[in-house]
């Protein structure tokens, strides 16, 4: 089977992927959709399985096509590495795949990003939002090359970088803030929670601090987007649990407020990559400057 596989083949397979569809594969490689056909065929063939379940409006893994995927990253992976390693020494270059919480992103990285970029001309960086949850999966699968996520993951294949900790912080509308000065936490009982859903590492923190002042809400929002939660909230629909740094022009000009709890519960940010395999030169690159850009913060 070994003299079946090639690069190019792989790298087919990752487009289709990561776009759910051969026409999008098609144009992001510069083939014609034909080509694409053929080598996912050949793959099929080579592997004797069904990789892609064609849809009406894309395609999807079959589960074979999930346990390729791992090893099509790998293959890539390793591919740059041995580009790497026989170009003259130099300046790093490649793709670097990150995953970051949104509201991490919006906060922590524009400016480190942008002065990067000038730094490293030759690196390009895929940046994918995601929950702690998604991230994990995705570097653990080789999907993405590494991931900033809000604590350390509770697997054993994956070491954590530790960049900055931030207290999440329990905002509310002014309204509902000077309800909560004159009545405390029962004030809350018609708020709705507001987050990215019951995945989110905020929700879950966020349920055990009402859980803890015996406050049972019964209606709960969920928005893709840190932005939306905030508008909802200074409007007046819910409360949400989010870290401080999301929130610190909006304090300061009270439209939103931020309400005290018994215990402050503090975020670990730290970026997360596979024990097995070290980082190629781009990724290691992204990886010091981003480590050395927190500490001196």
């Amino acid at each position: 089977m070994l003299e079946s596989w090639e690069g190019r083949f792989f790298i087919t397979f990752v487009a289709v992927l990561e776009e759910k569809s051969f026409s999008r594969a098609a144009n992001r490689l510069g083939y014609v959709q034909s080509t694409i056909t053929s080598h996912i065929r050949h793959l099929e063939n080579a592997s004797g399985k069904k990789l892609f379940h064609r849809l009406p409006r894309g395609v999807e893994l079959t589960e074979a096509g999930m346990q390729l995927a791992p090893f099509a990253y790998q293959f890539i992976q390793l591919g740059q590495s041995l580009k790497e390693a026989l170009e003259p020494s130099g300046s790093p270059s490649g793709i670097v795949r990150i995953g970051a919480l949104e509201s991490f992103a919006i906060s922590h990285l524009p400016r480190f990003l942008t002065d990067f970029l000038q730094q490293f001309t030759k690196i390009k960086l895929h940046l994918t939002p995601g929950l702690q949850n998604d991230i994990t999966a995705q570097v653990a699968n080789r999907r993405i090359d590494l991931g900033i996520v809000p604590k350390p993951p509770d697997r054993e294949d994956l070491r954590f970088m530790p960049l900055l900790e931030e207290k999440l912080t329990l905002i509310c509308s002014p309204a509902i803030s000077e309800r909560f000065e004159r009545l405390g936490w029962s004030s809350l009982y018609d708020c709705a929670f507001i987050s990215f859903g019951d995945h989110c590492i905020y929700h879950t923190y966020g349920r055990s601090v009402l859980e803890e002042a015996d406050v049972t809400l019964t209606d709960y929002l969920t928005f893709s987007s840190v932005e939306l939660m905030k508008q909802t909230v200074a409007c007046g629909m819910g409360i949400a649990f989010v870290p401080a740094s999301n929130i610190v022009q909006e304090l300061a000009a009270g439209t939103l407020v931020s309400l005290p709890y018994s215990q402050d519960i503090t975020l670990t940010h730290g970026i997360i990559t596979p024990k097995s395999i070290e980082p190629n030169a781009a990724s290691q690159a992204f990886i010091l400057k981003l480590r050395a850009y927190f500490s001196e913060d």
